[in-house]
Formats: structure tokens, C-alpha cells, sequence
């Protein structure tokens, strides 16, 4: 009977203090993940004002830097509600499994055999690139890579208008000769054979109309029965860089970058001038949407013209061009997958941040 109470004693002894030392290693744990999220919440505003790429460059070496890309990729970094913390904290967990638990729990139908065997073929070199990319491709159409982490972008072709069926952009035009304001809008169709159909509605005080024409995505150029041939004012052509020249009625070209505020957005933008002086706007660097433009003539009156409404912006797209492009290296991750030593989820969330930061391309 002494045996029995003393070996109880002991073992709740025992129990006791295994508990007491797994309590403090999660509180220990909790303060770690508390002290990355702060980390990450000092530098999201850096993402925001440089871009993804120049943030990337800048804050590679950063020890938090893989975490806050987790972290930021996930819909819980931008919610409101009061557990957000928490469910961030949850986010960070990393589960300790064996090998063989983890390869058992990872066997799943989520991504089929058939992807994982095109991706060893061709990090050997025994299959084709767009064999490999067709198996990407089809992880993002089937939501197995999801959009809502990093793949809500535009697939555009480099030199060109990029639009979206149902885009649209929304102006105020101001005269300073008279006191009336035109609303404009212009709603952009699906896009054929390089022809972007526009449905444009104006409304003024005194009159309101509404027309269609078609803008030519690799030339810019405004097919109208009425007006024909000159250049679309509203989005440009992109990509844009320093010394770009705009052809349009204002002849400009850009000469320098801004940060310029648009609603709760602050975006990279270029600032493009006539050499007169004469015409200036501001030019979103990412979509080519002008934001804002204006021209004064000292024979004739000032006009402004401002962006008020888009639902381009809301997107929050990443302009992806159609070449192909997988670096090199990429092949030591697919190794990695295909030999067990990373997981599916991380193979999926590495493809997903490489594709969001356009480093890789399908």
C-alpha cells in the first residue's frame, strides 16, 4: 500500500512537472510567434510603398522574412476582427511529426500522382517545360494553388492595354471655364482578336449619353464612327519606364516616379509631361490607369481630369506577361517535393509566392 501512494505521488509529481515545463515552452513559443508578427507589422508598410520585387530585395535577409510572407499572403493579415492575433499566432504553428507521419499525412488526393511524376521527369530533364508548367497550371485552375493566397492576377502581354471583361474606370472632368462637371465611365468588354469593346456613359447637368467603341490593346488606338484613330487617354500601354513616350493628343513623355494617393491605396505611379508645360498626368506604374491629368493653355481655360472610381485597383492584380519563365533553381525545389523533404503545403505555398512576386511564371 506505501508502494502504490508513493509511486502515485511520484508520477503526479512527474505530471505536474512535465506539464508545468509544456506550459512555459508554449508560452515561450506564443511570445516567439507574438514577436514575428510584430516584426512583420513594422515593415507591411514598406511592402505597400515599394512593391513586391524592391521589398523582396530589400528584406530577403530579414529573420522574419519567410514567416511575413506567409503571413501576408493569408486573408487573416488584412481582417478586422478581434482574434485576428490569434488566428495569426495559429498560422505560424508548426506541427513536429516524424517522417513517416508527416509523408502519411501529406499522401492526399489534393494534388494528384500524376503532377507529382511530371515534376520529377523534369527535374531530371526527361520532360519538357510546359509539361512541368501544365501541371502548375492545373493546380491554379483547380484551386489547388488558391487565387485568394497570391494568384489573383492579370495575364497580360507585354506592350499592351491590359484590361478585363466588366473593368471600368470612372472620371470627373472639370472645366475652369464653366461651372459643370462630366461624369464619365467607361465599362470594358471581353477582349477579340486584340479589340477591347467599350461601353462609354457621360453625364453632365444638363445631359447624360451613352456610346460604344473599341479600343485596339496593342496600339491603343480608339476606333469610333465618330472619332477615328487617335489615342485612348484613360489607360496606357504597359510596361512604362522613365523616357516612355505617350502618344496621344498631348505628346508626353514620363520623367519621374511618385507615390500617389488614391482612396486607402498608395500606389507607385509615373509623372508625364508635354515639353511645354502645358499637359501633365499621373500615370498608375502597375495597370497603366491615369489617375490624373490636366492641361492649361493661357488662351484657354484649365482642365482636370480625375480618377474617382475603378474597380481595376480592387483587385489588387499583379500584371503577370505571357513568356514562360522558371528559374533555374527552381528545379532543387521540385527535388525537394518529389523526394519528401518539404511538404505538399509548402511546395504549393513556395509556388504561390514565387508566382505572386512574378519569379516564376506558367
Amino acid at each position: 500500500m506505501r508502494k502504490s501512494v508513493l509511486l502515485f505521488t511520484l508520477l503526479s509529481i512527474l505530471t505536474l512537472t512535465s506539464g508545468a515545463q509544456l506550459a512555459a515552452a508554449q508560452s515561450s513559443d506564443n511570445k516567439e510567434k507574438m514577436n514575428i508578427i510584430q516584426n512583420c507589422e513594422k515593415i507591411y508598410p514598406e511592402l505597400q510603398k515599394l512593391g513586391n520585387i524592391k521589398f523582396r530585395e530589400r528584406y530577403q535577409y530579414f529573420d522574419s522574412f519567410r514567416d511575413c510572407i506567409v503571413l501576408y499572403n493569408d486573408s487573416r493579415w488584412d481582417s478586422t476582427d478581434s482574434d485576428r492575433i490569434d488566428r495569426l499566432v495559429l498560422l505560424l504553428e508548426k506541427p513536429i511529426q516524424t517522417k513517416i507521419i508527416r509523408d502519411r499525412f501529406n499522401d492526399t488526393p489534393s494534388i494528384p500522382p500524376w503532377i507529382k511524376d511530371d515534376a520529377k521527369r523534369w527535374e531530371e530533364g526527361d520532360e519538357k517545360d510546359n509539361v512541368f508548367s501544365y501541371g502548375i497550371r492545373y493546380m491554379m485552375n483547380s484551386k489547388i494553388i488558391k487565387s485568394a493566397n497570391a494568384l489573383d492576377y492579370k495575364n497580360c502581354s507585354s506592350g499592351s492595354i491590359c484590361l478585363s471583361q466588366n473593368d471600368f474606370v470612372k472620371y470627373s472632368i472639370k472645366n475652369s471655364g464653366n461651372n459643370d462637371t462630366i461624369i464619365l465611365t467607361h465599362t470594358f468588354g471581353d477582349e477579340f482578336n486584340n479589340i477591347i469593346p467599350v461601353i462609354s456613359e457621360e453625364s453632365s447637368k444638363n445631359s447624360k449619353s451613352v456610346t460604344n467603341f473599341q479600343i485596339n490593346k496593342t496600339t491603343g488606338l480608339v476606333k469610333h464612327d465618330k472619332k477615328c484613330c487617335i489615342q485612348y487617354p484613360f489607360v496606357h500601354q504597359i510596361p512604362m519606364a522613365l523616357g516612355t513616350k505617350l502618344n496621344q493628343e498631348h505628346s508626353s513623355e514620363v520623367v519621374s516616379e511618385v507615390i500617389f494617393s488614391f482612396k486607402d491605396y498608395k500606389r507607385p505611379s509615373f509623372v508625364a509631361k508635354e515639353k511645354t508645360g502645358k499637359y501633365l498626368e499621373i500615370v498608375d506604374k502597375e495597370t497603366g490607369i491615369v489617375f490624373f491629368s490636366k492641361y492649361q493653355d493661357k488662351t484657354k481655360p484649365l482642365q482636370t481630369v480625375q480618377l474617382v472610381d475603378t474597380n481595376i485597383l480592387k483587385k489588387d492584380t499583379t500584371i503577370r506577361y505571357n513568356d514562360m519563365k522558371i528559374p533555374f533553381w527552381f528545379k532543387n525545389t521540385v527535388k525537394w517535393w518529389t523526394e519528401g523533404k518539404i511538404s505538399d503545403s509548402e511546395y504549393v505555398s513556395g509556388i504561390s509566392y514565387l508566382l505572386k512576386n512574378d519569379i516564376l511564371r506558367i
